[in-house]
């Protein structure tokens, strides 16, 4: 029972994409099998990884999505919301490992900058938790 879940946003695919190959390939090489879902934003991340996790058993569950700051208030609601809904599943599923790798930028060059090192540290966290939380 090695798997994990992750859960992605539909919007720019491109790099989304690039995340879902980077984590992938860290979490099958530490011998874990993956379930992917996408949500179709970020503020949707949470309720759908819980959707997931009462339906099946995972060690863990790594969030991938971008966040790109626009010209209104958007931004401030998106990332708060996110990043809150992500904290309170982790408390209330405090047997499963949660890593959040939504990447929340000012522009495209900060996220060109980010994406490969972010994704796999946390990919690479997502493994050590579930192995701290399995000891």
């Amino acid at each position: 029972m090695n798997k994990v879940l992750i859960v992605h946003t539909s919007w720019y695919k491109e790099y989304i994409d690039e995340m879902i190959k980077e984590s992938s390939d860290i979490l099958i090489e530490a011998n874990f099998s993956i379930n992917l879902t996408c949500a179709p934003g970020a503020i949707e991340l949470a309720a759908l990884a819980k959707n997931k996790i009462l339906k099946d058993r995972y060690m863990g569950v790594l969030f991938l999505g971008v966040v790109i700051r626009g010209e209104t208030t958007h931004y401030e609601l998106v990332t708060n919301e996110t990043f809150r809904s992500i904290g309170n599943l982790s408390m209330d599923f405090n047997d499963i490992s949660f890593i959040n790798n939504v990447l929340c930028v000012e522009n495209v060059s900060q996220l060109k900058e980010r994406i490969q090192k972010n994704t796999e540290n946390n990919a690479k966290a997502l493994v050590d938790l579930i192995y701290e939380k399995s000891s």
